[in-house]
């Protein structure tokens, strides 16, 4: 049974895309006009991809936690509070 057409757009750069424009003007503040020029596609190929701008909001947050905020997730897996905040805080040379 074949699916649709494949995607002509890498779902990853799109969502950093969206990344920028919610950073910029949070949730409420950014238009469907921003995002999709922002991520290079359409209102429909959005909807199709990512849902609601909601559903779309919370890829980006989930994919900016996986790339931005990784090494939070590392340090919180340090043995002892004393680990954690090295691993968080900037190393002096």
């Amino acid at each position: 049974m074949p699916g649709g057409r494949p995607r002509a757009f890498d779902a990853d750069e799109v969502l950093d895309a969206a990344i920028e424009v919610f950073w910029r003007y949070g949730y409420q503040g950014a238009s469907l006009q921003e995002l999709t020029a922002a991520m290079g596609i359409n209102k429909a190929s959005l909807y199709a991809a990512f849902g609601s701008k909601q559903d779309l909001f919370h890829r980006a947050v989930a994919r900016y936690a996986e790339t931005d905020m990784a090494y939070v997730l590392r340090a919180l897996k340090e043995p002892t509070a004393r680990d954690v905040v090295r691993a968080l805080l900037p190393r002096q040379r």
